[in-house]
């Protein structure tokens, strides 16, 4: 077998702008020991042209695409308590430090001082930026794999399209930087794999530590990154000095998570609670170590993935996952981007909490490399009927954003969400779940605008859940409302539980404070009052109506929301 020339293989012609920031060109790289195998039949034959202007068309374009349909204010749930830390500088949050994500606090701190535009806005832009460098890494790195254009796009634009990772790029969320890293970590693989290029083991380290500093579920993919290097050292002559500087990349990279890690453990001095607080964080432990899979976990996975992909990227995939082995992609190469996606699949499809389909992100990402090469491996075996094969693919994918439009419709006929439909104020549950693109959604930001207003200075906001919580303090801080107050619900156990709330709302003068409810529900308030004093509702919301306030008693409840998973 020969090595790799450089107008033979696709490594040597580049691989767009991760690689040509880590060096990963042929210049410097240990082409001597390269053994390609000799099985042909996926690569074109094509003259092999750059990949950089298809990497910044699929950058641009996807970002174009995100922008246009991000999310443009306050938000629900964790993208809210994103968009809250980051106007507040708030590094290390409330749930622990292994959900405090400081690399994506740093981004977004960074990208909000830098911008003048709304800061919820700015926030949410960073998850379309690294989305958009996720899909054009894909591109590149099944360019690379497969040397054809067709098969790289068809890969690309599935996962660009995904609902999930649609989603979640319009979203003030951690996700998607964590697919960009991934990607980065892939596509330096692919190439270390065709060229040897110490560079790219090098950036691959550097990226995964950087993936650890946003996500602990980067750390999925290390032992398999070791491994590979491990295995790989005697065939591109990796030394002692390779392995440190890898080493210490790793670190660099993860430095703003294990750093904070560090000095957590130096100030709080109870090292078992830190590690414990790095590892799981203060509520979700049972879930991280969670070892089931129940059938009903498996049929919402299942739903999540196929309306993900109503195309022919799964098929794609497991062609790709059956013949990687007859291709020209080194064997240890492509044994670690099986185990990375089984890892990754793995963690995922076990994981028991009510946003799991969030944590698919690295599952399509590297499903994504396999779906091109089965798409490419396709094609050849259709090879009469491959303009039909071809129009089939586009014409699946034009139609994915119209099934995501007709979906909630479909949804609610078939009440699928059933007790677990959640009426947040002013929010359908089912266009919030199903549609990708968050712009069409602005219930956070109309609830949060309502309650502050029916508050007005001085006012008392109380918040049933924690979901609407950080949307409202987002705004109460850029309004800057004088006086105002945003608080949990007032515990009412005890009549000295009734008579210290109406201390708390009456103002100095002897009158009372406006006090608005945001429900959990909107249709059932859970929040309990002293006698002689109900809720009055004012929309979605509810304000404390003390027309006919008395001595309080005893505390006294409105019904209770359904029981059901939070989302």
């Amino acid at each position: 077998m020969q090595p790799a020339t450089s107008g033979s293989q696709p490594g040597s012609w580049g691989a767009g702008i991760l690689p040509a920031f880590f060096g990963m060109s042929d210049v410097g790289g240990n082409k001597s020991s390269v053994r390609p195998s000799s099985t042909a039949g996926i690569h074109s034959t094509s003259t092999a042209r750059s990949v950089i202007p298809i990497w910044l068309a699929a950058f641009v374009l996807s970002f174009l695409l995100y922008a246009a349909t991000a999310g443009r204010g306050a938000q629900w749930q964790d993208g809210g308590v994103f968009i809250l830390r980051t106007l507040t500088h708030d590094l290390r949050g409330s749930l622990g430090l292994a959900l405090s994500h400081p690399l994506h606090h740093w981004l977004t701190r960074l990208a909000v001082r830098l911008s003048s535009l709304e800061p919820a806005f700015v926030v949410t832009l960073v998850s379309s930026l690294a989305a958009a460098i996720a899909v054009a890494n894909v591109l590149g790195c099944v360019r690379t794999l497969t040397g054809r254009v067709g098969p790289a796009v068809f890969a690309a634009a599935s996962l660009a399209l995904a609902n999930t990772f649609w989603h979640m790029a319009t979203t003030a969320e951690v996700y998607t930087l964590s697919a960009a890293l991934l990607t980065g970590e892939c596509w330096c693989l692919i190439h270390h794999a065709r060229t040897g290029s110490r560079r790219a083991l090098l950036g691959m380290f550097l990226l995964n530590g950087l993936g650890l500093a946003n996500h602990l579920q980067a750390i999925l993919t290390t032992p398999v990154l070791a491994i590979y290097a491990w295995g790989a050292r005697r065939s591109f002559k990796l030394g002692g000095r390779d392995a440190t500087a890898a080493t210490l990349l790793w670190l660099l990279g993860s430095l703003p998570y294990t750093g904070l890690v560090v000095l957590e453990c130096l100030g709080s001095g109870d090292p078992a609670g830190t590690l414990r607080s790095a590892l799981f964080g203060t509520v979700y432990a049972g879930n991280v170590l969670n070892a089931s899979i129940s059938p009903h976990i498996l049929a919402l996975s299942a739903g999540w993935i196929g309306l993900s992909f109503p195309s022919l990227f799964l098929p794609a995939a497991v062609v790709g996952l059956a013949v990687w082995r007859k291709t020209d992609l080194l064997r240890a190469a492509g044994w670690a981007l099986v185990a990375g996606l089984v890892l990754h699949a793995g963690f995922a499809l076990r994981y028991n909490v009510v946003d799991q389909h969030t944590f698919f992100l690295p599952m399509y990402v590297l499903l994504s490399l396999f779906a091109g090469l089965g798409a490419a491996r396709t094609t050849q075996w259709l090879e009469p009927a491959r303009r039909w094969a071809r129009t089939a693919g586009v014409a699946l994918l034009v139609l994915t954003p119209l099934v995501y439009g007709v979906a909630p419709a479909i949804a609610r006929r078939a009440q699928v969400l059933g007790t677990y439909e959640r009426h947040r104020p002013y929010r359908d549950d089912y266009r919030y779940l199903l549609w990708p693109w968050t712009v069409a959604d602005r219930s956070a930001q109309r609830m949060a605008d309502e309650a502050v207003d029916l508050a007005g200075a001085g006012g008392l906001i109380i918040c049933e859940s924690g979901m609407a919580d950080p949307a409202v303090r987002y705004v109460v801080l850029r309004r800057q409302v004088s006086g105002l107050e945003v608080s949990a619900v007032w515990p009412m156990r005890t009549p000295d539980d009734a008579r210290a709330f109406l201390d708390h709302v009456r103002d100095t003068s002897g009158g009372w404070r406006r006090v608005v409810l945001v429900p959990d529900n909107a249709e059932h308030p859970r929040a309990r009052l002293p006698a002689g004093i109900c809720w009055s509702r004012r929309g979605d919301l509810y304000l404390l109506d003390v027309a006919t306030a008395s001595s309080p008693a005893s505390p006294v409840a409105v019904p209770a929301a359904a029981s059901g998973p939070t989302g």
